[in-house]
């Protein structure tokens, strides 16, 4: 009964039933047809704090928008003047008056729209840069996810790799107590059964790290549960595409990642500065109306009230120390725009390649481990246990052939849980801001 678990267990390995079922329609359903992790990027971006302080600040740059174009506010003022002393009597002298004036201040034209312009081009920067975060917090969820999709995987194949150890134990105690293996055989079985120790706490700490991880994106105590899914890289090898160009994943990115729109925000948001600050040297004017009533005295005499009505008119007289060095400021700021813009491009193209790179290196892995090495290591055991019941292959080959098919399995889950986690971060590269 031990010698078939020991043959069996391995065969059942490799036949496990597919986790996904259907052909995906793009190179990334990989990854968008996993409902798990789409379910938990979503939460954290709904839980996550630094998105929602991102969300603000987009808010408050929205709502300065209106603000910046509208003209300021008017100046009411009302006063009396001319009182005698030292009486202050009101109705003794035909000078005094009650005073009411109003005053606007009017920039001068095209003053107010560059304001709004700017303002607008801020708010666009500043809501680009909240959609980099908010990819940023999605590539995040899914590194630590798959990384916790790969603790427990790797667990899982622990587990069976201790069962089989385990029964090799039995095994080889069997045989030596039969005389027909030496004492060595059972020894160095328990000696690899015990081995595995070490390995599962180490894969027990990652899959505390990788909880924490997904746990603290979504806002969440450390030790809450999270949902996972087993990866099955035979399943993964199944369903993965070939990557589209090179050329025409760099060219979506440069026009659809929201770190090169925040940037060409920001390029209009110096130029709209440099508009500002030019037309603060030309001149403002300050339109203005006074109403002064003059009370009746007390000798009878009714004296008129009076209107008046000004224009006041700053004049730039220091303009070459102040608002011409402040645009020139803002040229220097326009030019340090347009570098920031360009290293953007470059950034993200740069991005783009590693990352398909990483993907391509991945997916000819995961075919070259499903494909040849896992189908060979699987046989490979079979024959050596075969051989070993027979006594012709010694144990320590039979363990050596076992713990190399543990491994492939271990690297098999490695690369399943990298292909997810590098094809996530290029959609999030390419793919529309609108698509999530």
């Amino acid at each position: 009964m031990h010698i078939r678990q020991l043959v069996l267990l391995p065969v059942l390995v490799g036949t496990a039933a597919p986790v996904l079922g259907q052909q995906p329609e793009s190179w990334s359903s990989p990854v968008t047809s996993d409902s798990t992790l789409q379910a938990l990027v979503a939460e954290a971006l709904e839980r996550n704090p630094t998105v929602a302080q991102r969300q603000a600040a987009v808010r408050a740059a929205a709502l300065r928008i209106r603000p910046a174009g509208t003209l300021p506010d008017p100046i009411l003022n009302v006063g009396v003047m001319n009182l005698p002393l030292p009486s202050l009597a009101f109705r003794q002298s035909d000078f005094t008056e009650v005073d009411v004036e109003l005053m606007q201040e009017i920039l001068w034209p095209g003053a107010l729209g560059a304001r709004a312009d700017g303002a607008r081009a801020a708010a666009g920067e500043v809501r680009g840069e909240a959609a980099v975060v908010r990819r940023d917090v999605a590539a995040a969820m899914a590194a630590a996810y798959y990384r916790l999709s790969y603790a427990a995987t790797a667990l899982e194949i622990l587990s069976r790799q201790r069962e089989l150890l385990q029964a090799a134990v039995r095994l080889s105690t069997t045989r030596y107590a039969t005389g027909s293996a030496p004492q060595s055989d059972p020894l160095q079985a328990r000696l690899a059964r015990d081995r595995l120790r070490s390995e599962e706490a180490a894969l027990q700490g990652e899959y505390a790290v990788a909880l924490a991880q997904v746990n603290a994106l979504r806002a969440r105590a450390a030790g809450t549960p999270a949902p996972l899914r087993r990866l099955d890289a035979q399943s993964l090898s199944a369903v993965v595409r070939a990557l589209p160009p090179l050329d025409s994943l760099v060219v979506r990115a440069a026009e659809t990642h929201p770190r090169i729109a925040a940037r060409q925000a920001a390029v209009e948001r110096a130029a709209r500065t440099i508009d500002v600050e030019r037309l603060g040297a030309r001149p403002d004017f300050t339109l203005g109306v006074r109403y002064g009533h003059r009370p009746q005295l007390e000798f009878g005499f009714d004296p008129p009230d009076f209107f008046s009505a000004f224009v006041s008119v700053r004049v730039p007289l220091w303009a070459a120390r102040k608002q011409n060095r402040l645009a020139d400021a803002a040229r220097a700021d326009s030019v340090a725009a347009e570098a920031g813009y360009r290293e953007a491009e470059l950034e993200v193209g740069r991005a783009v390649a590693e990352t398909a790179a990483l993907v391509e290196a991945a997916r000819r892995r995961l075919g070259l481990l499903v494909d040849g090495v896992l189908p060979s290591a699987r046989a490979t055991v079979e024959s050596v246990l075969r051989s070993y019941q027979v006594g012709r292959t010694e144990f320590l080959t039979l363990l050596a052939v076992e713990d190399a098919r543990y491994r492939a399995e271990l690297e098999a889950a490695t690369v399943a849980a990298e292909y997810r986690t590098q094809l996530f971060v290029l959609r999030e590269l390419t793919r529309e801001e609108s698509e999530q």
